[in-house]
């Protein structure tokens, strides 16, 4: 039986791993020239005409990568998205995620009446009371400009994410020191959460979403048969640190105009201790649900996975007491 040389196989392998290599850093290299063209373009056109021109870019990058599979709604949010609204929606996402790399021009007055915010007094009132602000979101709408709006608002909120800290690409690292309020962090992963609860001690704004399958959970009842499973770290370090709570939607309304909603902060006798969260978790799911049902294909498949069929017994009761 004829043997193969090992010289062979290991320059092989070194072959292989150049080109892997290679490929990589073409990506990285064809990333950054992107990114720096369309801040070129962004400081020459309007924001009309830069939508239509990266519109073209997001419709191949969307049909190349093609719709993913989606979740059914589930009958509580009592919609149904037709092929061709989940089409534009996932267009939508490629054409938002550059905005992402204009941190810095969202304050600008040319964007500034694109990204309205709703209840932001109340949020400004409790930073100069000196509050921390825990940001409760989910992921819904345009949620990953949660941040960038809030921050060209002159609130220098951070981001706390799944995955680890050192995953964050030097890509990403670039826009954190783009974004107003450059000193301040604008994001925290899981392995940092030492870190992100010192953030919030000190006085300052952090967006945890209500959406994650891991971590502690309860079930909010939505009613018809429904729960919710909500991931309670937000509503947690918003009782350890005497925080405002407060929920954060953003809804995408299409060519680059979003509506963020900042309604209305859980009663602070929600938030006295962690023995019972389920009236804290039950006010921020009242104040998201109208959105949900309202923007229904907006709903990502994380979120809509939340909603689960409620056990019968807890269902038969709250039949029950509809019915008194």
């Amino acid at each position: 039986m004829k043997q193969l040389n090992p010289a062979f196989g290991c320059s092989r392998i070194v072959a292989v791993t150049r080109l892997r290599d290679m490929k990589r850093r073409s990506k990285d290299t064809s990333r950054w020239l992107f990114f720096h063209g369309v801040r070129w373009m962004e400081r020459r056109l309007s924001v009309g005409n830069l939508y239509r021109i990266l519109r073209l870019h997001a419709f191949v990058r969307a049909a190349l990568k093609g719709i993913p599979a989606s979740m059914p709604l589930p009958a509580c949010l009592c919609a149904a998205t037709p092929l061709r609204a989940k089409r534009e929606w996932w267009m939508r996402g490629f054409l938002n995620q550059l905005l992402e790399h204009l941190p810095d021009r969202l304050a600008e007055p040319k964007w500034m009446n694109r990204g309205r915010i709703a209840g932001l007094d109340q949020v400004m009132q409790a930073r100069q009371n000196g509050r921390p602000v825990v940001l409760a979101f989910s992921h819904f709408g345009a949620f990953r400009l949660s941040r960038f709006w809030l921050r060209a608002a002159g609130v220098p909120a951070a981001t706390l994410h799944n995955g680890r800290a050192e995953n964050r690409t030097s890509l990403k690292k670039l826009e954190d020191e783009l974004c107003p309020f450059p000193e301040i962090p604008t994001s925290f992963y899981r392995d940092q959460l030492r870190e992100a609860s010192e953030f919030l001690a000190a006085g300052n704004s952090l967006l945890i979403a209500i959406d994650h399958a891991a971590g502690k959970q309860i079930s909010v009842p939505v009613g018809d048969g429904w729960t919710f499973q909500m991931a309670t770290g937000a509503l947690r370090l918003a009782v350890r640190h005497r925080a405002e709570l407060f929920p954060c939607v953003v809804i995408d309304e299409g060519r680059w105009r979003f509506q963020i909603k900042l309604g209305r902060p859980v009663p602070a006798e929600y938030l006295a201790a962690e023995i019972d969260l389920m009236p804290a978790g039950k006010h921020l799911l009242n104040e998201m649900l109208p959105h949900f049902r309202s923007h229904p294909k907006q709903c990502s498949s994380q979120l809509i996975k939340c909603f689960q069929p409620a056990p019968a017994a807890t269902a038969d009761a709250a039949h029950g007491k509809s019915q008194r």
